[in-house]
């Protein structure tokens, strides 16, 4: 039973991990002036030292950096750029 469910759940993260392997960049998904302007914006507002910002991750990947940077600077000083309000 416990290695049943082991057997599960590594299937389960398998899949999962396939599946994000095989989303479409954000320059394949958007082209590449779009998904320029999305570089541009996650790496402005990313505090990470490593950020997820490169036009080859996915969409999703970069505007959820840029949420979660203009999260972190709304209110602050420096003062969130004027695009954040669109996240």
């Amino acid at each position: 039973m416990k290695t049943m469910t082991i057997a599960m759940l590594a299937a389960a993260l398998s899949t999962t991990v396939a599946a994000a392997a095989r989303a479409a960049s954000c320059k394949a998904e958007l082209g590449g002036a779009k998904a320029a302007i999305l570089v541009d914006r996650c790496t402005e507002v990313s505090p990470a030292t490593h950020p997820p910002c490169n036009s080859d991750n996915p969409c999703d990947l970069l505007i959820s950096e840029i949420k979660r940077g203009c999260g972190l600077l709304a209110g602050g000083q420096p003062p969130a750029p004027a695009y954040c309000r669109s996240y």
